[in-house]
């Protein structure tokens, strides 16, 4: 049914997400951003940035921060992404939201059955949040050539879901919404709690231990 002036419910059973719910700017700004298969440089510039957010992607930056000598950071990295991939599923599954692809009309995608291999439902972004989560977390800890880095890699990831056709604007904007506030909680709390600040450093030191050091000229 269409309520007037107000969001669209519709009740179909649906493969992620049984709720459907959008207002009408949603729908709006997802037909203006949702292009895949228009441009096939744009295709492929998109698919980069979403897969930059795939959880293994972005643990991957534990890597160039540890050999750098940040290994603090990079083990609050790999902690914060996993508290935000179990936070976002939770939220998925209570607002139980379908995917655009699913209920709208010549939706654009990349391949016929896009929508099918999104296990679970939209709301929030899980893209959005994790690499949100990761750019403010980046954002916390180091300067703007990185601050600006990151920000911008983070937008591009967050319209790539749209682009591709699998998430509204308003789950992309609520997950970066999570990811942010969740690196922010994370940041406040590593500070203060001196347990966590134990385990970051009885964990650093034993794997730093057991590594080949590094020769002077390396």
């Amino acid at each position: 049914m269409v309520r007037p002036n107000g969001p669209r419910v519709l009740p179909l059973p649906l493969a992620t997400g049984s709720a459907v719910w959008y207002p009408g700017w949603d729908e709006s700004l997802f037909r203006t951003l949702n292009l895949a298969g228009t441009n096939p440089v744009l295709d492929l510039l998109m698919v980069f940035f979403t897969d930059l957010a795939l959880p293994y992607v972005l643990a991957l930056l534990v890597l160039p921060l540890w050999w750098r000598g940040h290994r603090e950071q990079a083990f609050d990295l790999l902690v914060l992404l996993a508290v935000v991939i179990v936070i976002t599923e939770v939220l998925k599954y209570a607002f139980d939201r379908a995917r655009p692809c699913d209920v709208l009309p010549n939706v654009n995608l990349l391949t016929p059955n896009a929508c099918a291999l999104e296990g679970d439902p939209s709301f929030p972004s899980g893209h959005a949040s994790r690499i949100f989560a990761v750019a403010a977390l980046l954002a916390v800890y180091f300067r703007w050539p990185v601050k600006a880095s990151a920000a911008f890699f983070a937008v591009m990831a967050g319209i790539s879901r749209i682009y591709v056709g699998v998430h509204w604007p308003s789950d992309v904007l609520a997950g970066a919404v999570v990811g942010i506030a969740l690196a922010l909680a994370f940041v406040a709390v590593a500070r203060k709690w001196k347990a966590y600040q134990r385990l970051r450093t009885w964990f650093v030191e034993g794997v730093s231990r057991r590594l080949p050091k590094r020769s002077p000229g390396a």
